[in-house]
């Protein structure tokens, strides 16, 4: 009887024993997915787009269709130790025609955010991590008003023209419809790639007929080759 009452408190001294030594054991947290592969930064990467210009007026509409290169040429520290990259951007008329250089942006990622200042204006293309419900301003480092960007999609297939990818997100920058004008900007980013399509479509409508535009512009920007 003793024997067996001596097992009975080593089982129960083995048991909390037990209990003590797994709640010691550190948790292991799933780390939340960033996204910063929606905008890669990489020296010598290339990019060529197709970019549709159209501006509408009392005479009708003018279009003008043109081809953007743009290269990451160069890298350097800026004040706050983040990396920018510098990018060059060439366009040319006709498929045949030689590239001229255009203007030049910089561009730079840190954990937080991905910055691109474009003619001196810096906008915030994409915070991280990046979820479905975020909402940030893209005029958050610039002198322009409140502009309230949205995440639309992520991580869903994407096809534009010939080109076909796995993951892809959408930014809802602008977007306004009435019987008066229509207003559009948003871009496409897929992973490893970065931006593959752009819009900015600005117009009003003549009399409240949408399908006659009075004035405005529309913009738009397609990945061809990377």
């Amino acid at each position: 009887m003793e024997k067996l009452l001596r097992i009975k408190i080593k089982i129960k001294i083995y048991f909390f024993l037990g209990i003590l030594i797994s709640s010691c054991q550190p948790i292991e947290y799933e780390e939340t997915p960033h996204f910063h592969n929606y905008y890669p930064l990489q020296i010598s990467s290339e990019k060529e787009f197709l970019v549709t210009d159209i501006i509408h007026n009392s005479f009708g509409k003018d279009t003008n269709t043109y081809f953007l290169k743009e290269v990451v040429a160069e890298q350097f520290l800026d004040l706050e130790g983040d990396t920018v990259y510098r990018i060059e951007r060439f366009s040319k008329d006709d498929s045949n025609a030689n590239y001229t250089i255009k203007d030049v942006w910089t561009a730079k990622k840190n954990h937080n955010r991905a910055l691109l200042t474009e003619e001196n204006e810096i906008f915030t293309k994409l915070i991280f991590p990046l979820n479905i419900n975020v909402v940030w301003n893209g005029n958050a480092f610039n002198g322009q008003e409140y502009q309230e960007y949205v995440l639309e999609s992520l991580n869903i297939p994407y096809e534009q023209n010939s080109l076909a990818f796995d993951s892809s997100l959408t930014v809802i920058q602008n977007y306004k419809l009435n019987l008066l004008q229509y207003e559009s900007a948003k871009e496409v980013y897929v992973t490893d790639i970065g931006l593959v399509y752009k819009e900015n479509i600005q117009v009003e409508f003549e009399s409240g007929n949408t399908n006659n535009i009075s004035q405005g512009f529309e913009f738009y920007q397609e990945l061809i080759s990377y």
